[in-house]
């Protein structure tokens, strides 16, 4: 969905023959919205459509997932270092905030995946907090590091293989869509000049996925779907991701996040500025150092820290990446604030006032706005710092 793109050899014209060593090779049309927006075409060796059995299957915390009974309306900290989880990234997520748009989760995974895995429910958006190695899917293999984002569109078969063992991912499912906002695309499509990232900032599959027992296993080879939050497991006598070519619009891609080209002004800019993804009624938004605003005029100085605001049609969640958190007290690396609607919030005391003067923000940091109200898990529940709604209160020495 960034652009065109062709790996590995294809036909001169799609839904025509195209052989390898005499054999007629498989021709998939992988679309979205139906057949009328962007699509690619694969060209698989095997038929991906040739499964011997099929299985159920749960993964508590993940699918399915329990949603807190009662939440009150109040200002909340979710700890997600005291999340303990373990296994690959499907054992280890853990859904912690949702609504019907979207749901977000957080990865601990502590092994690579022997298994694929196809989301039919929704685009995904990962952020690697902590960790690196690849994607690998039918499109190809897709090398990823610390802070990257990774874009996977809903139906596409991929596992992540890690290079240790100390992994962290904060995940984004979009049940409608991920891509990049039109605000950021002029009449064809192209990624506007003026936008925080060019096509150049975006990464690829940089090879086709090639089988190998040593690291794929020998069959039955397993892929795990989701599909109306229900998983079943799929099982192929053959290898089903096994494709001798593909072009089109539609495939894994990187970004990373300190690629994020940030503006300011001469007084302080609403975070719509900071936008980086949008999905159906939700923005993905990234907050990078920068310089900051930079108003002096007759002795009065603009206010680098953001100001209160009450958003009446939008919850915001911040996950706290790395720096120093101005408008914040108590926050860590890691942490995740829920500031719903209905509520005002603003900057903990001292911090507002603390911030005239500063030059640069060293804050990174990955915000979501969604329109609909964001219910939280039991998880996210038995992680949550209960006292942050009062920590407005002045105290002293605050």
């Amino acid at each position: 969905m960034i652009h065109y793109h062709k790996l590995g050899i294809v036909p001169p014209k799609p839904h025509i023959t195209m052989y390898e060593e005499g054999k007629l090779l498989m021709e998939q049309c992988f679309t979205r919205q139906g057949f009328e927006g962007p699509y690619s075409t694969l060209y698989f060796r095997e038929p991906p459509t040739d499964e011997c059995a099929v299985e159920k299957l749960a993964i508590p915390g993940f699918c399915p997932f329990e949603p807190l009974a009662e939440q009150p309306l109040y200002r909340r900290h979710i700890r997600t270092q005291e999340l303990k989880a373990s296994g690959d990234f499907l054992d280890a997520r853990r859904v912690l905030m949702f609504n019907s748009d979207i749901q977000m989760s957080m990865v601990k995974p502590t092994v690579s995946s022997p298994r694929f895995f196809t989301n039919g429910d929704g685009d995904e958006c990962y952020f690697v907090y902590k960790g690196s190695g690849r994607l690998e899917s039918m499109f190809g293999v897709l090398s990823f590091r610390e802070h990257d984002y990774i874009l996977i569109p809903r139906g596409t078969p991929y596992r992540f293989q890690f290079d240790n063992a100390d992994n962290e991912l904060f995940a984004f499912e979009g049940t409608g869509w991920i891509d990049v906002p039109n605000e950021w695309r002029n009449n064809h499509g192209q990624i506007t000049d003026y936008a925080p990232y060019s096509h150049r900032d975006f990464r690829i599959p940089e090879s086709l996925l090639a089988y190998s027992e040593a690291t794929h296993g020998k069959a039955p080879h397993k892929l795990v779907v989701k599909r109306d939050n229900t998983l079943t497991v799929h099982q192929f006598d053959h290898f089903p991701h096994d494709v001798a070519g593909w072009d089109g619009s539609v495939y894994p891609v990187a970004f990373n996040i300190h690629d994020y080209q940030p503006k300011t002004a001469t007084v302080h800019l609403p975070p719509t500025i900071h936008i980086t993804f949008a999905g159906n009624e939700f923005v993905i938004c990234s907050f990078v150092p920068r310089k900051v605003d930079y108003y002096d005029k007759d002795g009065l100085k603009a206010i680098p820290c953001p100001y209160g605001h009450a958003s009446v049609h939008m919850d915001e969640i911040l996950f706290y990446v790395a720096g120093n958190f101005t408008s914040r007290k108590g926050i860590d690396s890691g942490s995740i604030s829920l500031h719903p609607a209905g509520i005002p919030h603003g900057p903990h005391p001292g911090t507002y006032e603390g911030s005239i003067g500063h030059e640069r923000s060293s804050e990174l940091a990955v915000m979501c706005d969604t329109y609909k109200k964001l219910h939280l898990t039991t998880v996210a529940h038995d992680l949550e710092d209960k006292d942050y709604h009062m920590t407005w209160l002045q105290k002293e020495g605050g």
